[in-house]
């Protein structure tokens, strides 16, 4: 990660602060690199830690601030109550959602697997037609001539199928890096 990479996503984070307070510490950080200079920015990202837990402290800084504040205001405790209220009927919405992806995702992944079981088993049954035909060749030359045919067809099936999974894989990777990206706020093109 560079330094321009974690001011981005810092800036990003504190994204719900008071432009003041955002500017404020994104100006401390910043002068903190310029302190450190260029050839230290490594080693100050590894001081500082991943952008989102300096963020989750300068959050946590800023809520402890208003909560000192105005500790006893009745507009706060009413958006207390409203978000608790929020949460207990999201909830039963909430599980079967999150149950529902849990039960997708083992799916799929047990699909891949035995879709991999299948095409590896179509390799070894190939391997063992082929070393069957190798035993008959003098014996039963015809019958032999079949079961290379039946192994190279079993060797091309299994390729067939070991490229539809990399397929799949690949599209289901794009699919999941898309919706990730999606779910950042990264949606505009680069």
């Amino acid at each position: 990660m560079t330094r321009a990479e974690f001011m981005r996503e810092l800036r990003e984070r504190l994204a719900r602060l008071p432009a003041e307070e955002r500017n404020a510490a994104l100006s401390y950080y910043e002068e903190y690199f310029d302190e450190a200079g260029p050839d230290r920015e490594q080693e100050v990202i590894r001081e500082l830690g991943s952008p989102a837990s300096v963020a989750s402290r300068i959050l946590a800084d800023h809520a402890v601030k208003e909560a000192r504040q105005s500790p006893h205001s009745p507009k706060k405790g009413l958006s207390a109550i409203w978000f608790v209220l929020l949460a207990v009927c999201a909830a039963p919405l909430a599980f079967p959602v999150i149950f529902g992806i849990v039960g997708a995702t083992v799916a799929i992944v047990g699909a891949v697997v035995a879709a991999i079981v299948a095409a590896v088993s179509l390799i070894v049954g190939g391997v063992g037609l082929f070393a069957g035909g190798l035993v008959g060749l003098f014996s039963t030359p015809a019958t032999a001539i079949v079961l290379f045919g039946a192994a190279f067809l079993l060797w091309g099936l299994g390729k067939i199928v070991f490229i539809i999974i990399g397929a799949g894989v690949s599209l289901l990777g794009l699919v999941v890096a898309w919706l990730f990206s999606r779910s950042k706020g990264d949606s505009h093109v680069r």
